[in-house]
């Protein structure tokens, strides 16, 4: 892949984590550097490995929190719809701006960054068919036999997030059909979500905190 960039979708309330996941602390990527929030923690480990620029959708309440974190490569998108939309609203928001992206890489923000390694290895089975006669849309992890995230993208699969009433995201992966694959990766982290206390406390060792 030429160009990739990622998406960040950070835009839930978090009610049952106990506050905004995009906010949840995050401990430093590198010793003796300072606990980021949760998204934040996701654009960095995206920049040091394969996207040019990292798109983080997040709620306007916890923009100018985020704001002191961000730093070159990082564009913040602040969402004001309806909390009904969900990801798909968050997908519509970003999609316009993935610019001369070949390739998106997709996370919802509820999970732990993904590896580099993880990543590389979806990109390359998007495009190892890229020479075939209807090459693979995107890429979907599993690890024994489970999906996960993140999702890896071709730019033009996203196309249908710049029309009316876009789909989540897993259904829009299902309407792709044969050119949406799955790729098995040694890597358990893709089946770690962080929806409620104990999911944190399983990966963290301690309760959930917010940066604000």
């Amino acid at each position: 892949m030429k160009t990739v960039i990622t998406i960040v979708l950070a835009a839930g309330a978090g009610k049952r984590l106990g506050g905004p996941k995009a906010l949840l602390a995050w401990p430093a990527g590198a010793k003796g550097g300072a606990e980021r929030p949760l998204a934040i923690a996701h654009a960095e480990a995206r920049l040091a490995a394969e996207s040019a620029r990292v798109l983080v959708v997040v709620r306007t309440s916890v923009f100018h929190a985020l704001l002191a974190h961000v730093r070159p490569g990082i564009d913040l998108v602040s969402w004001t719809a309806p909390d009904d939309l969900g990801p798909a609203g968050s997908l519509a928001v970003a999609a316009p701006r993935i610019g001369d992206a070949d390739a998106v890489v997709v996370t919802p923000v509820d999970v732990p960054p993904a590896s580099a390694a993880t990543v590389a290895q979806l990109l390359a089975r998007l495009d190892a068919g890229a020479s075939t006669a209807a090459p693979p849309l995107a890429v979907r992890p599993r690890h024994l036999g489970r999906g996960g995230h993140p999702v890896v993208l071709r730019a033009e699969a996203l196309q249908r997030y710049l029309e009316a009433d876009p789909p989540p995201l897993r259904d829009h992966l299902r309407a792709l059909g044969d050119r949406c694959v799955d790729e098995e990766v040694d890597d358990p982290g893709v089946l770690h979500d962080l929806n409620v206390p104990v999911d944190v406390i399983r990966v963290l060792g301690g309760p959930p905190r917010f940066l604000a």
